[in-house]
């Protein structure tokens, strides 16, 4: 005959394995159904590998009949937010990038205003503008560059000069809501 302190201890032990069982499927439950990280995204980019909120904004890709080279968003008023993203050499950094886009737009007659640093997703990043033309077909450009891993991003916020004043707050906005996925 076993004694009766053995019995209450197995069905203490069921009792807690029980429990412990239960918290974990109630833990992957609630794990599997909370929204993912681009759930507040209205743009998700698989192609580039991120997604960003921009109300106001429409993602023109899925409407081409031909694929951009870049993601592109526009507004009404011919605004335009266009984000490319390139493998980087081993070695190159943001300053190589930076470096290399400026020398090109220089090369093209293209004068880029001074750099500015900032943050994009906690990654560093260098900003400048650019005027174009003048009169009624001058426009302007934001280039914000940023690098992660191997992989370099340049965000550009075009438009005409007068819609351009209105613009990079929510340009600043589209970039601080950016998440690498």
């Amino acid at each position: 005959m076993e004694p009766r302190g053995s019995i209450g201890k197995v069905l203490l032990a069921l009792a807690g394995l029980s429990l412990a069982i239960g918290g974990i499927v109630a833990a992957a439950i609630w794990w599997l159904g909370a929204p993912g990280p681009c759930a507040a995204s209205t743009v998700e980019s698989a192609r580039f590998g991120y997604c960003v909120a921009a109300p106001g904004w429409e993602y023109t890709n899925d409407q081409q009949t031909t694929e951009l080279p870049y993601d592109e968003l526009v507004r009404a008023d011919e605004t335009t937010v266009r984000i490319v993203a390139i493998e980087l050499d081993a070695g190159q950094d943001l300053g190589a990038v930076v470096d290399a886009v400026r020398s090109i737009e220089s090369e093209d007659g293209i004068e880029p205003g001074d750099v500015v640093d900032r943050r994009v997703a906690g990654v560093r990043a260098a900003q400048w503008d650019i005027s174009l033309g003048e009169g009624s077909v001058a426009q302007q450009i934001r280039e914000v560059i940023f690098v992660r891993g191997s992989t370099a991003w340049r965000g550009q916020l075009l438009a005409d000069a007068e819609a351009f004043a209105n613009r990079p707050p929510q340009f600043d906005a589209i970039l601080r809501s950016w998440i690498f996925r």
